[in-house]
């Protein structure tokens, strides 16, 4: 499993559990998705660069 897909399959799963959580719970789930985002984003950006 690649980097990206494992983060993709993550990022699943944080939205799943943010839709079920408390608001405290919900807000640091919500960052952790961003920061998630922000690695594909990284990972994206890197591998056009490559090509």
């Amino acid at each position: 499993m690649t980097d990206a897909n494992f983060l993709r399959e993550q990022l699943a799963l944080i939205r799943e559990l943010t839709e079920r959580a408390d608001p405290h719970i919900r807000k640091r789930l919500l960052a952790l998705a961003e920061k998630y985002e922000r690695r594909l984003a990284e990972q994206s950006r890197n591998t056009q660069g490559r090509n």
